[in-house]
Order: C-alpha cells, then sequence, then structure tokens
C-alpha cells in the first residue's frame, strides 16, 4: 500500500468518526430518552390510567423486562438508543387485543428502557444524592412520596413496598440534580421570599419560625400579602412572620401588636386570617389544585392525585372538612358568604361595608343608602376610627336624623384618663360634619 493509499484510507476513517462523534453529540440519547419520566410524567394522566398502569407493571413485570433486554441486544450502541427507537420497539410489544392495558404496557417498556439506561450514568444512592444537595435526605424522599418527580431508578409499584426494598432500589444520576433542586427551590419558596420582602419580615434568632407550608398554598399566603400591602393605604402596616400548617390547615401569624392597632384594623387582620385558613382547605398543599381535608395517619389538605400522603383514610375521612368547626356548642359567626369567599368582587358596596365595618355596626344598623351615601361614610367611619379607636370601643347607630355615633363608656379598650368624653364626641361631630377629617 502506497503512502498516498495509506493517507486516503486515514482521512476516510478519521470522516466516518467525526461523523460519529456529531451524531452522538447531536442525539443525547440519554437525557431524550430519560425526560419523558421527569417531573409530570403523570400530571396529564387520570387516577384510572396511573392505577392501571401500575397494575401492569407488577402483574406482567417479566414480559415487559424481556421486551426490554431484547431492545439493548438489537441495539448494542449505545447512540443507536434514540427516543424513536424506543418508541418503535415498544410498539411492537405482543399485546392480546382482548386484555386491557396495552397502551401502560407498551409505556411501561420504554420507561424500563429509561430506567436500563439509567443505570449506565454516574448513579448516586439516596444519602449520596442528599449530600450532593446539601439537604437531609427526608428531604428528598418526600419529594418522591409526592410523586411528581422521580429518580431515574426507582422499584416498580414503590408504594407498595417496604421503605428499605425502596430505598435500596433508588439510584440517581447526574441530570436528576438540577431537577431536584429546583423542586427544593420551590419547596422553600425562595421567589416569593424575594417578591415580598416588603411584607414578608421573618422572626430572627434561636427558635424562630418561617414559612412551613407546602408549595400548594403559597399563592393564598402572597394572596395574604397583597392585601397587607392594601391596608398601608390606610396608614396600618403589619407584616408577615411565619406561616404554618395545623391539623390540615395554614395558620399565619402577623408582626403586629394588637394593643397598637384600632378595632377596625384588628378586626381587618383577623378576617384575612380567617380567609387564608378556609382557602387552604380548599386547596392541595402540594401542588394548589382543588383538595379537601384528608385524615388519615395525619391530616393534610390534598387533590385526588396526593391523597396518598396520608395513607389509609379514617372513618371521620370526608366527614369533618374543617378542624375548627366540629365542636356543635361554639360554632362559628363568620360564614363564607361574610367573608367574601363565594361572592368576590361583585359584591355590592353595602354588603361590603357590613363585612369590613362589622365590629363598628350596630346589631341592627342596616346600611341601604346610595353609594355615594354609604361611601361618604365610608370616610368618616374611617377617620373616626383612626383618631380614637383605639381608647373606646365605638359604634354606629341608625337615628331619626341619620347615621350617629355611640361610644361604650363602660367597657372602654384602653382606660386612658386623658381622653375626655366630651372632647371625642365634639371630634366625632367635626367629622361627621366634614370640618376634619
Amino acid at each position: 500500500m502506497t503512502e498516498e493509499e495509506k493517507a486516503g484510507k486515514l482521512a476516510i476513517m478519521d470522516a466516518a468518526r467525526q461523523r460519529v462523534e456529531t451524531a452522538r453529540a447531536t442525539v443525547k440519547t440519554y437525557d431524550d430518552a430519560l425526560n419523558e419520566f421527569r417531573t409530570g410524567f403523570f400530571s396529564d394522566r387520570d387516577q384510572a390510567w396511573i392505577e392501571l398502569f401500575h397494575s401492569i407493571q407488577r402483574e406482567h413485570r417479566n414480559d415487559i423486562d424481556a421486551w426490554a433486554q431484547a431492545f439493548f441486544d438489537y441495539h448494542p450502541m449505545a447512540h443507536h438508543r434514540t427516543v424513536e427507537a424506543i418508541t418503535a420497539w415498544a410498539d411492537q410489544l405482543p399485546w392480546p387485543e382482548d386484555r386491557d392495558g396495552g397502551e401502560q404496557a407498551r409505556m411501561a417498556v420504554r420507561m424500563a428502557i429509561a430506567l436500563r439506561m439509567s443505570s449506565e450514568l454516574n448513579a448516586y444512592s439516596l444519602r449520596e444524592f442528599a449530600h450532593q444537595l446539601g439537604v437531609k435526605e427526608h428531604s428528598v424522599w418526600h419529594i418522591i412520596d409526592v410523586g411528581d418527580i422521580r429518580p431515574h431508578a426507582i422499584i416498580a409499584d414503590f408504594r407498595r413496598k417496604s421503605f428499605n426494598e425502596v430505598v435500596d432500589s433508588l439510584r440517581f444520576s447526574d441530570s436528576d440534580i438540577e431537577t431536584f433542586q429546583q423542586e427544593i427551590r420551590r419547596r422553600r419558596h425562595e421567589d416569593f421570599m424575594v417578591e415580598y420582602a416588603d411584607v414578608f419580615v421573618p422572626d430572627l434568632g434561636p427558635g424562630t419560625r418561617g414559612l412551613e407550608i407546602g408549595p400548594g398554598w403559597i399563592g393564598i399566603v402572597a394572596d395574604y400579602c397583597d392585601q397587607l400591602r392594601a391596608l398601608e393605604a390606610y396608614h396600618f402596616v403589619a407584616a408577615l412572620r411565619w406561616a404554618k400548617e395545623k391539623f390540615g390547615a395554614l395558620r399565619i401569624y402577623s408582626g403586629s401588636d394588637g394593643r397598637t392597632l384600632t378595632p377596625l384594623q384588628s378586626y381587618w387582620l383577623s378576617r384575612l386570617r380567617e380567609r387564608a385558613r378556609r382557602q387552604s382547605l380548599r386547596t392541595c398543599q402540594e401542588c394548589g389544585q382543588p383538595g379537601r381535608l384528608r385524615l388519615g395517619a395525619h391530616a393534610a389538605t390534598l387533590c385526588d392525585g396526593h391523597q396518598h400522603l396520608v395513607g389509609e383514610p379514617r372513618a371521620e375521612d370526608g366527614v369533618i372538612l374543617d378542624p375548627d368547626r366540629v365542636d356543635a356548642d361554639g360554632p362559628p359567626t363568620w360564614t363564607d358568604a361574610e367573608l367574601g369567599l363565594d361572592e368576590g368582587a361583585s359584591m355590592d358596596l353595602a354588603k361590603q361595608m357590613r363585612i369590613e365595618f362589622r365590629p363598628l355596626l350596630a346589631p341592627d344598623l342596616g346600611l341601604d343608602g346610595t353609594d355615594t351615601e354609604l361611601a361618604d361614610l365610608r370616610r368618616k367611619l374611617l377617620a373616626v376610627d383612626k383618631a380614637i379607636g383605639r381608647y373606646h370601643e365605638v359604634r354606629f347607630k341608625l337615628r331619626q336624623g341619620g347615621y350617629e355615633i355611640a361610644i361604650n363608656r363602660e367597657h372602654p379598650i384602653s382606660t386612658v384618663d386623658e381622653i375626655k368624653h366630651r372632647a371625642i364626641i365634639a371630634e366625632i361631630e367635626m367629622i361627621m360634619r366634614g370640618e376634619q377629617s
């Protein structure tokens, strides 16, 4: 062989090698094949589809594994294992036409092939992976148990297996790191903390609390903080300190001293907290979709897709829907309609005033004036509350001459001798005449 012929063959071999390397870099077979079974794999499938899928995995595991192994025998080169090749192979799975679950069986084959491919990547155990993320092992396990995100390798039908069996089967790859990091950031509510840094002012020091809630409730907390911002228009500043889940409901704690608040301000805060609590009992704490209180090994508000997190339901599951409204001897005084949960922004002004100013209205007072009259009354009531509400309990009453204010002198909110009754009356009269705002 001449030197010229030898150089020509080397050039051909080098060009072929470059084409192979380019094809490998473009295809990214591992990432493409595994992406399908990452975040959201079950999110667009109903519960019946998921249950049949797990049943097929369990009852026909040998057939599925054998068909997956045949794929690797027929495609020994890694860069040939593309998504198209895997899908085409799974579609050829022999499956009787009169047997249910053909779609689920083919999907199970594709998953088995993907999991087999993942074992060829850098694999981490649960402990090693948690160390990579800088979190505790139980934090990673909870994400897996929720069911929306899965590692590259996990035993089939893992919810029916013992914890030790499941842990031994867990394997994580480098490509899992970013997926789990994003989920951990979401569960730590990092975006919320940045957006609401002006109204979320957590306590500092040892033993302090934070946002101890599931990611599905952060929208409710954000709405609460939006309302705190709106209250600043009335020169009333309050901050969100911390929040937690208790007995399956959201509990919010604000940083404001009740001794410095007017009755109206205290009422507004309590109303906002109660609104958030009741909204939480209708919202899945994991995903934010509609849910209800579930009672099993513990209490949690979850949707149908996440109800497995409480285990087997107790007898009272589905009967008790609000843990704070169980005692028949002490029913709540607020209804959903009074809180504005059912009618929202469409509520008329008179009804909204009865809600907002309930502690400052006499029980027999009916607000049925025009919008202009009610708006003027609203402005005056706010002014009175701001001027003297901290010291005396004030009530609006309806007399022949129009709306009047009565002061409860027997049970003042604060005993301040410097505030004279006549001076208060004079100030109120000026406000009502529009001479002072």
